[in-house]
């Protein structure tokens, strides 16, 4: 893995910290194409506590037995990454808020630096991209950023297990990763 947040810098340019879901920008100030968030998550508590994001019954589903090793100091925001490449999941995860960014402002703003460049179905209601710098994604590594607010983007990775006892869907990474997220999204607006 690429550092804390995986290779979630891809998805942002660090401009001001912004902590929390605050006022929505109208969908005028959005670059082109940029979907519009109109009903932000409070994400403030998740913030303090991310590793959170999954709760113990979601992990057990997703079969991952690793705990998860919360960073609050990464300079993009606060993460917690799962190490369970050879653990039961055959995945490494990275779950990150970007603090240091301007929401999926920021991808699209810069879509003709990507390699992959995919928006995605909505994950719980909320704008859902696949945006990478190089296309991994045949060697088990798939990214997702979902617009949380017009100012923050969460992001979801998860790089499987390759090799002799590689994970089963390695080749084709980005289902599992989208399950996970839409469980992180749906602990996020549950509020627990």
């Amino acid at each position: 893995m690429a550092g804390a947040m995986l290779v979630m810098a891809g998805c942002s340019t660090p401009s001001s910290v912004v902590g929390t879901a605050g006022p929505t920008s109208t969908s005028s100030s959005l670059p082109p194409g940029t979907p519009n968030v109109a009903n932000p998550l409070d994400t403030t508590a998740f913030q303090k506590t991310p590793c959170s994001v999954l709760t113990a019954a979601q992990l057990q589903q997703l079969t991952i037995a690793a705990t998860g090793q919360p960073n609050l100091t990464d300079p993009l925001g606060p993460v917690c990454s799962w190490h369970d490449q050879n653990g039961p999941s055959k995945m490494d995860l990275g779950i990150g808020f970007v603090t240091a960014g301007q929401g999926l402002s920021g991808p699209y703003s810069q879509k003709a630096t990507y390699q992959v460049f995919e928006p995605q179905k909505d994950i719980g209601g909320y704008p859902a991209l696949i945006a990478m710098t190089d296309d991994a994604r045949p060697q088990g590594d798939c990214q997702i950023g979902i617009g949380v607010s017009n100012q923050l983007e969460l992001t979801v990775e998860g790089l499987l297990k390759t090799g002799i006892d590689k994970a089963p869907d390695m080749s084709n990474p980005c289902p599992r990763v989208r399950a996970v997220a839409e469980a992180v999204i749906a602990t996020i607006k549950a509020g627990k």
